[in-house]
This record gives structure tokens, sequence and C-alpha cells, in this order.
């Protein structure tokens, strides 16, 4: 379902901050900073799908340009203290596609420009976590309104008191009735609800919605910590994961007994499906009996490791039952099939040859003797088919490993990012010491993630492809040779057939024929 989420935040110089770095960070660009004559390089980063700019109608070209409207920014606050940006981080629903994301941030951005009269920049980026969910946007503001001469007065009524709040409220249900249209127009039926949660209970209790009413009330769980988590895991009981188990059966116990008293008293509640404590502890069981880790790697439940092809030695599976023999009938479906997705990856591709043969085998399936000839025939003909498909989507692969190795090395940057903005030097040597190991895993991680990205980027170079292509040109034409040495091993058969072949045989003989083993529809 999609998921609500927006924030407002500043950048100030008191803190260290800077908007050309901020703006060069969000959008993935090589800003410099003109006051300090720092370059601020984030060419290399990934998770920036697209960046916008917007400004006012009747504004300066310039505002239109980061790389000319973030120093103009800093150029424009002489204070020490001053307050360089203004930041508006919104959630964008996952169920929009990216063209209707973009559309989404668009109109939200339009909104903030036609109230505030400032110059902006939106980048939306994509998910920088595994379930692939969070799609957002980070829309960096000047602090000040942009005129056709320039950055004018600044944007008082956002800086905080009742007019702020009042403000921040405005944008919050902008937000939310925007998300809902583009929802709506793109017919999807999830919406999105800025209000607090308290506020939404009573308007759910109002309208007679007990059940939605108690969901928005239940007591909050506890942070269980990934310790605790990996302790519950092996089994062992922790007295948090306790505590969210008894939130959990006594929110359980409300619901049921709040069923139980609108069925007295005769009224109809519908009951959501999985809603209950209990329903919830099953589906995270199944979630955890089976987990697939990786290439090669496969994981059940607690004890059940094994290698599924690096040959690890560890705890293997059970064999499996051995697969019948494919008969000439499915091994014709499977030729044809493999040209239809030969031909769908790469329309442009021109096997004559191939074609005649698959075709010559489909149309006269019916008469096709079982025997090893076939089989072999076939059998070389499929394999040089997938050898072609895997040729078609080589470089592709290669290209989605740098879209992976972007994804995953965006998430390692956010981490450390965050953990230097939210977890400063403690005071301590023991703290210190835990806060070093914390900062250097962190960094370790985000080594390791730039060095995948470096190999991935490596191996999609121009000149792999070249040679992807060379090696497609290549499996074309071994295809092409052997199914043309089929062509004409079949024209020399019936060349060189003996005319009595094709008198009519006696019936004793035509019964024998029809005994032989065939394949037909």
């Amino acid at each position: 379902m999609a998921i609500y989420h927006s924030r407002v935040k500043t950048f100030s110089r008191a803190r260290g901050d800077s908007s050309v770095a901020a703006a060069a960070y969000r959008a993935g660009l090589l800003l410099v900073d003109h006051l300090t004559g720092r370059r601020h390089d984030y060419r290399h980063r990934g998770g920036v799908v697209e960046t916008i700019c917007l400004a006012p109608d009747g504004s300066p070209d310039w505002a239109f340009v980061p790389s000319e409207l973030w120093p103009a920014a800093e150029v424009a606050e002489n204070r020490k203290n001053s307050t360089v940006a203004r930041e508006f981080e919104v959630a964008l629903p996952h169920e929009l596609d990216e063209v209707q994301r973009s559309e989404l941030t668009a109109a939200i951005a339009e909104a903030l420009v036609g109230r505030y009269g400032f110059a902006l920049q939106a980048s939306i980026h994509s998910p920088g976590t595994r379930d692939g969910l969070n799609h957002h946007a980070h829309i960096l503001a000047t602090t000040r309104r942009m005129t056709s001469e320039g950055l004018g007065e600044k944007t008082r009524e956002l800086d905080g008191g009742v007019s702020g709040r009042g403000e921040i409220e405005w944008v919050r249900a902008t937000v939310a009735e925007l998300t809902n249209a583009h929802l709506k127009l793109a017919g999807v039926d999830a919406r999105v609800d800025h209000r607090r949660l308290e506020v939404q209970a009573e308007d759910a209790m109002l309208r007679g919605d007990l059940v939605e009413a108690i969901a928005l009330t239940r007591p909050a769980t506890q942070h269980v910590g990934k310790d605790a988590t990996a302790l519950e895991r092996r089994g062992v009981d922790t007295d948090r994961a306790a505590a969210n188990e008894q939130i959990a059966d006594d929110s359980e116990a409300l619901f049921q007994a709040t069923i139980k008293q609108a069925r007295r008293e005769g009224r109809a509640i519908a009951t959501p499906s999985g809603h209950s404590a209990e329903q919830a502890r099953q589906e995270r069981r199944r979630s955890t009996a089976s987990y697939q880790a990786g290439t090669g790697l496969r994981i059940e439940g607690i004890s059940g490791i094994w290698a599924t092809a690096l040959g690890l030695g560890l705890q293997r599976p059970k064999a499996e039952p051995e697969q019948p023999v494919a008969s000439v009938e499915e091994l014709v479906d499977e030729v044809a099939l493999e040209l239809r997705d030969v031909l769908a990856l790469s329309p442009a591709l021109r096997l004559p040859s191939t074609e005649r043969v698959v075709k010559h085998w489909v149309s006269g399936l019916s008469s096709l003797l079982d025997g090893p000839e076939i089989r072999r025939h076939l059998r070389s003909v499929i394999d040089r088919l997938q050898q072609l498909r895997r040729g078609l989507t080589a470089f592709a692969t290669r290209v989605a490993a740098v879209t992976r190795a972007e994804r995953l090395f965006h998430m390692a940057e956010q981490a450390w990012e965050k953990f230097n903005g939210d977890c400063p030097r403690p005071v301590g040597d023991w703290m210190a010491h835990d806060w070093e190991a914390r900062r250097g895993r962190r960094l370790a991680t985000l080594d390791v993630r730039a060095n995948e990205l470096k190999r991935a980027r490596k191996g999609a170079t121009e000149e792999v492809r070249v040679r992807c292509e060379a090696e497609v040109v290549r499996r074309v034409e071994a295809l092409e040779h052997r199914c043309s040495e089929l062509l004409v091993e079949w024209s020399m058969e019936e060349a060189f057939a003996d005319p009595g072949d094709l008198a009519p045989q006696p019936v004793a003989e035509q019964e024998a024929l029809s005994r032989r083993p065939r394949v037909g529809r």
C-alpha cells in the first residue's frame, strides 16, 4: 500500500551546511561553491532517477541551472548563521510507474513554487532499501523568492511559529491531495492520509468504522534492534520481543472483544483479512522458513544450509526425482519456443535457414519417427538457439549488473551519510571505540560497494559491447551453418530416393510401418 511521508528541513550555515553541497549530492552533480572554492563532486553516485529545476514565470535563465542557482543562493546570504536552503522530502508511491512518479513530483514542485515564489531543484531518487519500495523526491528550495531581477526577499512565513506550523500543514495536505489525485488517475485504489493517527482514528470512529479506529489506536511496539533480532532467530527469548508479543496479543483481544460487542448490538463490521496477531506470527514464521541468499546458496530455516552451485560440502538437499526423457513432440515445441524467444529479443535478426528447418519440423510433426538421429538434430539446433539467446542478453545482463551495483552503492552511501550526520563522535574512550567500530563497518561496506560498482562498469564498456555483438554474429553463423547442413541433407535424400520407395506399398507393409513408433499431436 502507498505510504505517506513528508518532511521539511533547513540547511544552516551555522551548522556548516552548504546549499551547493546539498544540491550536488541530491542531483548527482559536480557543483563549485564560489564562496569557499570547494568542489562538490557527486557524479559517481547512483540512485538519481531525474532532476528538474523550477522557478516562477519571468525568472532569469540562470534560475533553472543548478551550477548557477545555488552559488547565487549562497552569495545572497551574508550572515554566518543564515539559512541557505530548505528541503521538502516526500515519498512517492511505488504503485506508480516512473513516468507517473515524475509527473507527481513536478505537480508538487509547481504547487510549492506557486505558493512561495522560490526557485527549486527536485531530484527523484530510486529506493535505497532492499524491498525496492522507497521511491522518494528531494525538493531543495531557495530561502528567498525569485524575481525577474534575481533572488529577493526571504520566505519568512516558513521560518517557524504559528505561521510556520500552518504552512507546514498546508504543505503536508497538498502533498497528500496531489498524491491521491495521481493515484486515482493511474487507476490505483490506494490512498494516503497526512493527518496524525489519532485524528484519523477519531474520524473513523465518527464514521462508525470501529475496525479502522482500533487499528489506528493500537499501542506502538518497541524497536527490537539487530542484536535482539539475532537472538530471536537463534531461539533465544528477549524482553523486547516478549513485550511486543504482549502488545500484539492485547490488541488482538481488544479487537475480538469489539467485534463480539458489535455483533451483540446488531452492527455489521467487516473484518479485514490478515488482521490478527496469530496470523501475523504465522506469516513471520513462513517468511523466515525459506530464504534465497544469492546465487548458489540456499537457506531453509536455520539448520538446512547447502550450496546449490558452489560445491561447498555443506548439507545437501534430497535428490530430485529423475526427469522423464522428453518426447520428440516436446523437443519440437522447445525448438519452436527457443526460436520465437530469439526473434523476440532481436526482431531485426535474420535466420532464414533456421526458420525453414523449424517450420519443416513443426509442419511435419505427425510424420517424424522417434529415434536417435532426429533427437540429435533437434538437440543440436536447440543448443545453438540457447547459446544465441544468451549471447543476445549478455550485454544487457552486464548493464543490469551496473544498475544493481549502483543501487547497492547508493544504499551504502546513504548509510554512511546518515551515520556521519546523526552520530557525532562521542566523548569517552569506551563509547568512542564503539563509534569507531560502527563507523569503520560502514566505511568498509562503502568501499566494497564502490569496488563492485567499478567492476560492473568495467564489464559494460563500449569495448565489451562490441565483443558481445561479435559473439552474437559468430553464434548466428554457427546456427545457420548447422541448419543449412540439415537442409542440404534433406534435399539429397529426396534427390537420391529410390522411385520404388514412392510406389504404393502392400497392405501388410503399410500395417507394419503403422506399428513403428511415431509421434503425433
